[in-house]
């Protein structure tokens, strides 16, 4: 019992750690600039909600919302898509040179992307992808593919081999057998890979930054740095800004924390 009572506190203190600088960013952003002298965790006698839109005015955050919208849903979909047929390959077929194309595949693991943004900057001006957002969805697809890989195979082999054999007696092929039998059982797996995926790129930082200098193909981070730089002085505005973009973050994992543990945990469960 006391073990169990010293896990709870330590759980409940890590989770203190990790929601409080989100709790002071809002309660900063509803407060006046004279407020904020008064301490960090005092409330503000009138919420300051104008904030919220001159920082979505002033800093054009309308534009770099749409493009974080478009950029996530262009890296997720083609993303969970190329995942799901590298994961079903290497889950259920054995080839000659599977297990090495399988360890090339996830070099992308380990390689940090500061190592490719250089490269990776002079083969997109080759391409004339710099200042677009084809520019940014392509390579985060690519960047995307050694873990989606990885989670969608461990999640095919938790599936017991005699459901797909069954699926061959019925008369289903390969193609078959993947999307109509495979594909729905692994819908927790695909559910957690997908919002994981929108996460990482909808926080992606360094990639905007280098290859779209227009302002018009900015994403919200970056957007975020460059409005921070005009407002130095005005923190509740950018606290404003700072919650306008990871304010939806923040509601989607509640609303798919379950899922997201069910699609780790699913993974797991046979190597």
């Amino acid at each position: 019992m006391n073990k169990r009572l010293a896990a709870y506190i330590l759980l409940a203190l890590g989770a203190a750690l990790a929601v409080l600088p989100f709790i002071v960013t809002i309660i900063a952003s509803l407060k006046t600039g004279p407020e904020l002298v008064q301490g960090i965790f005092s409330l503000p006698d009138d919420a300051q909600w104008d904030n919220y839109r001159e920082a979505w005015v002033q800093g054009r955050f309308g534009r770099f919302f749409a493009n974080s919208i478009i950029v996530a849903l262009g890296v997720v979909i083609p993303s969970i898509f190329l995942s799901t047929l590298t994961g079903y390959a290497f889950a259920r077929f054995q080839f000659r040179g599977s297990s090495l194309a399988f360890g090339y595949l996830l070099l992308g693991l380990v390689i940090p992307l500061q190592a490719m943004v250089v490269p990776l900057y002079y083969v997109l001006r080759e391409l004339n992808m710099l200042d677009s957002l084809i520019g940014l969805i392509l390579p985060q697809i690519a960047m995307s593919m050694s873990f989606g890989t990885l989670l969608m195979r461990q999640g095919f082999r938790t599936i017991p081999g005699e459901i797909m054999e069954a699926s061959i007696v019925d008369g289903a092929n390969s193609w078959q057998s993947l999307w109509q039998v495979m594909f729905p059982l692994s819908r927790p797996m695909i559910g957690t890979l997908g919002l994981m995926f929108f996460i990482w790129t909808w926080n992606e930082f360094m990639l905007p930054l280098v290859v779209n200098i227009d302002p018009r193909y900015h994403t919200l981070p970056v957007g975020l740095m460059y409005f921070q730089d005009r407002w130095t002085a005005n923190i509740p505005l950018i606290a404003a800004a700072s919650t306008i973009i990871f304010l939806p973050l923040v509601v989607i994992f509640l609303l798919f924390q379950r899922q997201l543990i069910s699609g780790i945990t699913q993974g797991a469960v046979k190597g």
